[in-house]
């Protein structure tokens, strides 16, 4: 499983949500654009916030690990040799 999955989208925009780039309220969740955007519709830079949540969320997506990709980490080896 894919350390990105679990974040879900958001509800308005459909952009993949990453930690600290979005918010929950009354059961849906808003990215950081989204919400300044229904909060304070004349905020000047929320393209550019869209743009930093878009680059934030590839290389969020990049860190996945999967056996397709490699192989997995095997974990903390036995210093025993008995």
């Amino acid at each position: 499983m894919s350390r990105f999955h679990g974040y879900r989208t958001c509800s308005i925009c459909s952009e993949a949500c990453t930690p600290g780039n979005f918010l929950d309220h009354e059961g849906k969740r808003y990215c950081t654009a989204c919400w300044i955007a229904k909060e304070n519709p004349d905020y000047e830079n929320i393209e550019e916030i869209r743009e930093g949540n878009r680059a934030d969320a590839k290389k969020w997506k990049r860190q996945k690990y999967s056996r397709n990709e490699g192989p997995l980490p095997v974990g903390p080896q036995s210093i025993r040799k008995d």
